[in-house]
């Protein structure tokens, strides 16, 4: 199935030439939200008529959905009709097959736009629900392109490169300047989610006042930074030998009362970054093969950020600390214990590993 991805989606509202039916779904919610909105302004203008713009919710009646489809616009060249988060797998048969006749009907001077701001679009299989009903949407958006003028735009979430810019951009809008690995730094806090970004500059901006530029010292004072950053962080201590500053971060963690099994899932990530990133180097191979390999997607910032730290461990100093994290994993799964204690236990292993490593130096 063929979609306009987001850069050709923008450049299709741009050009005002419409199709008749969209569904925009994707993977970052704020920019559907973003480019529903633009392409319901291009098509409806800033400040719709009633007469000529419809919304609904996911749980629309489809008589009255296909009521508005059919109004003739009024003082307008498009009669537009929004859809917000229609679940199709949910609806019952008649309801389904009645909507795939309905879109078929949509007139030349309608524009009916399924967007989906909330809902997960895309049914994902799961190993342990086998009787799961097979997903409709993807027959749905089949039907849509099969449609003279319909089309499929699917949003996902942006490289932490085009981040990066995009945090950059947004900045300097609110007149402030950002560096690149500035914004890294943010992007390594918070994640990659846009609405969570855009909330954490917000609050860089107004933190900054009447300096003309964000800081990386803002940034370690104001943003939140999410659970896989802090024991990242953590892990980095543990490689250059800060144990007192590892064991902080550790407590700290406990005392906000984050799952341990949850943090040692997190230092098995961190360290199979570490590794691969050895490899990699050592290999004399390319970071962006080894990402793509493993299809590290938005988490490719993490291979990047372990090249320099991985040159602080051999590869069988990496083999031995994934070892040990692997071992205490199955564990967990297997044997009652005092978790937190485990944790505290293998984060003493691991610096002895790394120390061991710095005396051989």
């Amino acid at each position: 199935m063929a979609y306009f991805d987001e850069k050709s989606l923008k450049k299709h509202i741009s050009s005002k030439k419409f199709n008749n039916i969209y569904v925009i779904f994707g993977d970052e919610k704020y920019l559907v939200k973003f480019y529903t909105k633009e392409l319901v302004k291009a098509v409806a203008g800033t400040d719709p008529s009633e007469f000529a713009y419809h919304e609904f919710s996911g749980s629309a009646d489809l008589n009255s959905l296909a009521a508005a489809i059919g109004v003739v616009p009024f003082m307008s060249e498009y009669n537009c009709v929004l859809v917000s988060d229609m679940d199709v797998s949910k609806l019952s048969k008649e309801d389904y097959d009645s909507l795939k006749e309905l879109i078929k009907s949509v007139p030349d001077t309608t524009v009916l736009i399924f967007s989906y701001c909330a809902v997960v679009a895309k049914d994902k299989p799961s190993n342990n629900d086998e009787k799961k009903p097979r997903s409709r949407f993807k027959p749905f958006c089949d039907a849509v392109e099969k449609h003279g003028m319909g089309a499929v735009a699917e949003i996902n979430m942006r490289t932490a490169v085009a981040l990066e810019h995009q945090l950059a951009k947004w900045a300097d809008k609110m007149g402030k300047k950002l560096s690149l690995p500035v914004a890294s730094k943010i992007i390594y806090y918070s994640g990659t989610d846009l609405a969570t970004l855009r909330f954490e500059l917000d609050k860089l901006c107004a933190f900054a006042g009447e300096s003309e530029e964000i800081t990386i010292e803002m940034v370690d004072t104001i943003v939140i930074k999410k659970l896989e950053a802090r024991v990242f962080d953590m892990v980095d201590n543990v490689i250059y030998g800060n144990t007192d500053k590892a064991y902080t971060q550790l407590y700290q963690l406990f005392a906000q009362r984050e799952d341990p099994r949850g943090i040692v899932r997190l230092l098995g990530l961190a360290y199979v970054d570490l590794y691969r990133a050895r490899v990699t180097t050592a290999s004399g191979g390319n970071m962006k093969d080894t990402a793509d390999f493993f299809k590290y997607g938005n988490r490719t910032w993490a291979l990047n950020k372990a090249v320099k730290k991985a040159d602080r461990l051999s590869t069988n100093a990496l083999r031995e600390s994934m070892g040990e994290i692997v071992s205490l994993n199955a564990k967990m799964n297997s044997t009652s214990m005092n978790e937190e204690a485990a944790v505290e236990k293998l984060i003493a292993d691991l610096v002895l590993i790394a120390k061991r490593e710095l005396d051989y130096a």
